[in-house]
């Protein structure tokens, strides 16, 4: 039986779960503010609609998700995704990459530069694949648990991230 969430019991599960939902965000649109926007879409949403909550068809991870990857994925959200240059992602992230140089040249600076690689190889697959890689390999999921959070079946799930996987180590090779 579902049940209302109170606002007390609001605030706890958004300290709890942001940081969850802002990680899957970011990794479904590739995009900082984008998945800022969509965390704090997420639980709007889940406060104005009384956060009804149904404990019998999963935990509360499972559900937030769930409604993170929908909003991520569902025609609501107009903009294409938009990829991350390298350059972008070490301003973002603070990274100067002439300390890096400036310790150890070769070995900092070659992870450095894989670490981009893989960033545009993940931001290069397709959303419904890169949601399920996410979930997965990201969030930690079982299949069973990214099936209910899409809603979606268990075979679906497993194609899905067995085409990610596939596209991942296309886009990888083609960096080599």
């Amino acid at each position: 039986m579902a049940k209302r969430i109170g606002l007390d019991d609001f605030d706890k599960i958004f300290q709890q779960y942001k940081d969850m939902v802002f990680k899957t965000a970011y990794l479904t649109v590739g995009n900082v503010q984008e998945a800022e926007d969509i965390l704090q879409e997420v639980f709007l949403k889940v406060y104005e609609s009384g956060g009804t909550f149904d404990p019998a068809k999963g935990s509360m991870s499972t559900w937030l998700h769930r409604i993170t990857v929908n909003h991520c994925i569902s025609g609501k959200r107009k903009k294409r995704l938009t990829s991350y240059s390298s350059d972008e992602m070490m301003e973002e992230s603070g990274f100067d990459i002439a300390d890096v140089t400036a310790e150890v040249p070769g070995e900092m600076l070659i992870e450095q530069e894989e670490c981009s690689e893989m960033w545009q190889a993940i931001n290069s697959i397709d959303k419904k694949h890169r949601a399920v890689l996410a979930l997965r390999y990201f969030d930690g999921l079982s299949y069973d648990e990214i099936a209910r959070a899409l809603n979606m079946p268990l075979g679906t799930v497993k194609s899905r991230l067995n085409v990610a996987i596939k596209n991942l180590r296309s886009q990888m090779a083609k960096g080599e």
